[in-house]
């Protein structure tokens, strides 16, 4: 017994050590022993259960034979979240788990190559028989949705290999997400950088001594560090609301506030535009739970991008109800509607994420970091709220929010 606990041990610290080991081939290559440890354990138990028990009612006994080594085994084996086949020397499914049962379907018998194409699979199967060394492999499919996966192909006895699939697709998305966003932050603080660096350039050399266009050159160089400021901004924001989104504010905020506070903002643009704003209000409006400064940055988001994107001479719709039937206790709804540029409709979907500007936003030459849409859906999320984004190329957008109420405690 002591010597399956050490030998059991020393797999552990041994494959832990190994670089590149898979930790599921790991876990399947301990099971076999730790299934033993169980069985001794449980054999045991029974036993002393049995002994103390024979004396006073042998209707107690517990058999050994209640427990069996396959079942728990096999148990085991099926928790793995990860794609287990069994392959035998022709390449034929003899067993696999649940997991990979609930993917591939009904593949038991099956030869391997009929559901799984990969590329040098059947090679990398044949080099680990003869080699008897762990083979892996990695493969991406794009039909119907993209999904890449890396497997462990493990030598067993007499020509029958174990396959391990594992799903890599979320981390593969995640890293490229990652790599893009680093990718958009470089460039959008490298534009007025450059920009800055050729003013300054310019103001040492050919224009040293024209003070009209130094003073031209440095309230552009004042233009470009705002918008570098307000980059920076929106980045700290988006991630600090990112870290913090799976924590849910608890506090109990009166929207009808925060919309009242925005109408007090002057705004520039407003009346160049000449653009009217209707604000429709519920009186007696419920409280919302959420962060006030949270759900204030929202509504400001989306009320500047309105008036923003919107055109001249036209009126911005503001309402502000209850909305009992949303949510298990109710809502309140939101809803700011322009009649701007407006979105495509295949870009509606893609609005919300990092840096994303739409085409048309492009075309009419209208800045903005890209950031602001991403940090309102997920303050919305933190909140446990819904987003909802209609829209009509060339006619205008409404941004929908529900927001569920506050509770008091009872």
């Amino acid at each position: 017994m002591e010597f399956l606990l050490i030998f059991n041990y020393f797999i552990f610290v041994g494959l832990y050590q190994i670089q590149h080991i898979n930790f599921t081939a790991l876990a399947i290559l301990v099971i076999t022993n730790t299934v033993g440890l169980i069985f001794y354990f449980l054999n045991k138990k029974n036993q002393n259960i049995s002994s103390s028990t024979n004396k006073t009612n042998s209707q107690t006994i517990v058999s050994s034979k209640s427990y069996s080594s396959e079942d728990i085994e096999n148990q085991l084996i099926n928790e793995i979240e990860d794609y287990i086949l069994f392959i035998n020397s022709f390449n034929a499914i003899s067993a696999a788990n649940k997991a990979a049962k609930s993917f591939y379907g009904d593949i038991i018998g099956k030869n391997l190559s009929s559901f799984l194409r990969a590329p040098d699979l059947l090679d990398k199967i044949e080099k680990c028989r003869d080699e008897r060394v762990n083979e892996y492999l990695e493969f991406e499919i794009n039909l119907p949705t993209y999904s890449f996966f890396r497997l462990t192909i493990v030598p067993l006895s007499q020509k029958n290999v174990l396959i391990v699939v594992k799903d890599y697709t979320d981390v593969k998305k995640s890293e490229q997400l990652r790599s893009d966003f680093v990718a958009n932050v470089s460039h959008e603080l490298k534009t007025p950088l450059v920009s800055i660096k050729g003013f300054l350039e310019t103001i040492s050399n050919s224009a040293k001594d024209d003070p009209k266009a130094q003073e031209k050159f440095i309230k552009i160089m004042q233009e470009q560090a705002n918008k570098m400021e307000i980059l920076i901004l929106d980045l700290m924001s988006l991630s600090r609301i990112e870290m913090q989104e799976h924590i849910q504010p608890h506090g109990k905020v009166d929207m009808k506030e925060i919309i009242s506070n925005i109408q007090k903002i002057p705004n520039k643009i407003l009346s160049k535009k000449n653009i009217n704003i209707n604000f429709k209000i519920e009186d007696n409006l419920p409280f919302v739970r959420g962060d006030y400064d949270k759900l204030s940055e929202v509504v400001q988001n989306i009320y500047d991008n309105a008036i923003k994107y919107t055109k001249e001479n036209t009126t911005i719709d503001i309402l502000l109800k209850s909305n009992p039937e949303k949510f298990s206790n109710g809502s309140v709804f939101l809803s700011i509607k322009d009649e701007g540029i407006g979105i495509a409709k295949e870009e509606i979907h893609r609005v919300t994420e990092r840096f994303y500007r739409s085409a048309n936003a492009k075309k009419n030459m209208i800045q903005g970091t890209g950031l602001g849409l991403a940090i309102v859906k997920h303050i919305v999320n933190q909140h446990r709220g819904e987003l909802e984004i209609n829209s009509r190329l060339n006619e205008g957008s409404e941004f929908i929010i529900h927001l569920p109420l506050y509770e008091t405690s009872s």
